[in-house]
């Protein structure tokens, strides 16, 4: 069988966005020893002893009724890097996702608590409709690409006795003069991710304060898309005064906002520390706790633990309450001891695959039948049987099946017979289409890559190997590595994560010369044309129109093989039954990971029963 390494996980280093990932094994059983002297978090697993054993009994049953306290415990694999979105990218500022708010966030209601339409089990979905009121009450389209929101009143922000920062601020109302102060700030400060990544729409925008509480927007109709994915669904609003006072919220003890937590202690490379602001605006906005004031934990802890065995034997004995990005292997040796935590399969939001120069004439890749080829003399079946256990999913480009993205998604079942047939193992017809490219005996080429990806990229050195293409696997340091992708300077082929597949709309994956982006540097007229349409239809609001547009032109965009596609594997997200009122959310909104938090409760008499 062939040997399953976890070289994704690696890959995803260059995601812009923390990895909640687990790989490795311990040999080890039983329970947990925490000891947090001076705030740091040890956890060391024994041989005898514990929180909890193997012959235990079936769970005890507790009320599905919300329930205000406890604890909830998650963990981060790498270190905050910020704490002001003006400085550090939202997505490092995982800390603001529970001190602070954003104009628009995922609506809970239309999740799995609610209708169930979006899983929020990635953080991704670029939708209009997706989205609920936060501190913008609600939103309207007026013409596209125009915007009118009207600011929530009432929302004060946290004041916490301890905080000198929050006493400056003295828990005041928030305003209509506030939020237009920090959307100026967003599209002007350089650390800022509009900054970083929208700088056309920044440089287009037109922002006019109609009133105290209402805001107009308008940006060109092919920029629409990152306002909503970079403006009012990712910065959030903090008060003038602490920039006026402190020059920047980079420092933890500065951090006040008008979210549902205050940060309340962090020391570095080991944990953060929240507690429940006991003023926060927002209700429960559907089930058993429907009308409630949010949040319900009393407190919130980020572990931050970066080796993959310490996390795991945290998450079997209880001290880590929900876990996310577990692989088949991982998943294995966690329910192996711990066979009370509920489990469920999510896939990632994007996929490694081998991008190539197409754009080079005097290389094979220019050439659509050679690229088939290519895929043709992959055995794709036998890589998700024996390389993936059976768990992973093809087509992978330049869109994952995601949920949520299963209106634009063109699965195998309904692709033209051309598409299939390069899915379908048959080195034959490969060596016939590299012959009638002018390849009869084949051809050599390089692949840069990382070390955990030669094990994957050395199977497919193997089958290429059977219709004549010799295949030279160069490794690099994941810095030079990271280099490259994001300057897209390689001379042939470059195995990668593709950009995430929310930014389907955008065509990342598909169109320009962006960061990371359109890694087989692909220039096609009928691409951008859809392109084009797709912005206009989103810009419009117009959702079904956007997924139909993208859907139909799938047939041709698989059929030039642009990308030598890899399966993608399924991952998973656990978590112990006292975590009540979840089902497996990661990013409820855009990169809004742990904003869930909010809503769920903790049970603590079911974690006592249960022995933890």
């Amino acid at each position: 069988m062939i040997k399953k390494m976890m070289w994704i996980l690696v890959s995803c280093l260059m995601v812009l966005s923390l990895i909640l990932a687990s790989c490795g094994t311990t040999e080890t059983t039983g329970g947990a020893e925490e000891d947090e002297g001076d705030d740091k978090v040890i956890i060391t697993e024994t041989e005898t002893g514990g929180t909890k054993t193997e012959e235990k009994e079936e769970t005890p049953v507790s009320s599905n009724e919300p329930q205000y306290g406890g604890t909830l415990s998650v963990v981060l694999g790498g270190d905050i890097m910020g704490f002001d979105e003006g400085t550090t990218p939202d997505y490092w500022d995982v800390a603001g996702h529970l001190t602070h708010d954003e104009l628009l966030e995922g609506d809970w209601a239309q999740g799995p608590a609610g209708t169930g339409k979006f899983t929020w089990a990635t953080n991704d979905v670029y939708r209009w409709d997706s989205k609920s009121g936060a501190l913008a009450e609600s939103f309207e389209i007026i013409a596209p690409g125009d915007m009118i929101f009207h600011i929530r009143q009432g929302v004060n922000y946290g004041l916490n006795s301890n905080s000198e920062a929050s006493r400056l601020v003295g828990g005041r109302q928030m305003t209509g003069d506030d939020v237009y102060w920090n959307i100026d700030r967003w599209l002007n400060i350089e650390g800022s991710q509009v900054a970083r990544s929208a700088r056309d729409m920044a440089n287009a925008i037109v922002v006019t304060q109609l009133d105290d509480w209402t805001i107009q927007i308008t940006v060109p109709t092919d920029q629409a898309i990152y306002l909503a994915s970079y403006l009012v669904d990712w910065c959030s609003v903090i008060p003038p005064e602490i920039v006026s006072t402190y020059g920047n919220m980079n420092e933890w003890q500065n951090s006040v906002g008008t979210g549902p937590y205050f940060i309340t202690d962090y020391v570095r490379s080991s944990a953060v520390t929240f507690e429940r602001n006991p003023s926060y605006w927002q209700t429960d906005p559907v089930g058993p706790g429907m009308g409630n004031q949010l949040p319900y934990a009393e407190n919130v802890k980020y572990l931050i633990l970066a080796d993959a065995s310490t996390r795991e034997a945290a998450v079997r004995t209880g001290q880590i309450d929900v876990y996310f990005g577990v692989t088949v292997d991982a998943l294995e040796n966690l329910t192996g001891t711990a066979k009370d935590l509920i489990i469920k399969q999510g896939i990632p939001a994007a996929s490694s695959s081998i991008g190539m120069r197409t754009d080079k004439a005097e290389l094979p890749f220019s050439k659509k039948e050679v690229r088939q080829a290519l895929m043709m003399a992959i055995d794709y079946d036998t890589i998700i049987e024996e390389y993936y256990y059976g768990e992973a999913q093809l087509p992978s480009f330049p869109i994952v099946p995601e949920p949520e993205l299963m209106d634009a998604y063109l699965s195998l079942g309904e692709a033209p017979e051309i598409v299939k047939e390069l899915f379908s193992y048959n080195p034959e017809k490969a060596k016939q289409l590299l012959s009638a490219s002018g390849y009869p005996g084949g051809f050599k080429t390089s692949i840069i890559c990382t070390n955990p990806m030669v094990d994957y990229l050395s199977i497919i050195k193997d089958m290429w190997a059977q219709i004549g293409v010799e295949l030279e696997i160069v490794t690099e340091e994941i810095g030079a590595y990271n280099s490259r992708w994001a300057s897209r300077n390689y001379d042939e082929m470059f195995y990668t994560l593709w950009p995430s597949s929310g930014t389907y709309v955008r065509m990342l994956a598909l169109t320009g010369t962006g960061v990371g982006q359109n890694l087989s540097f692909i220039n096609d007229p009928k691409v951008n044309e859809t392109k084009s349409k797709m912005l206009e239809a989103f810009a419009a609001g117009d959702q079904a129109e956007v997924d139909s547009l993208f859907k139909n032109l799938m047939p041709y965009v698989l059929e030039q093989a642009w990308c030598v596609q890899s399966p993608i594997p399924y991952t998973y997200a656990v978590w112990w039954p006292w975590i009540k009122g979840y089902s497996g959310e990661y990013s409820p909104g855009i990169c809004n990971e742990f904003r869930w938090a909010k809503y769920i409760w903790v049970d603590q008499k079911l974690k006592r029963e249960m022995g933890y």
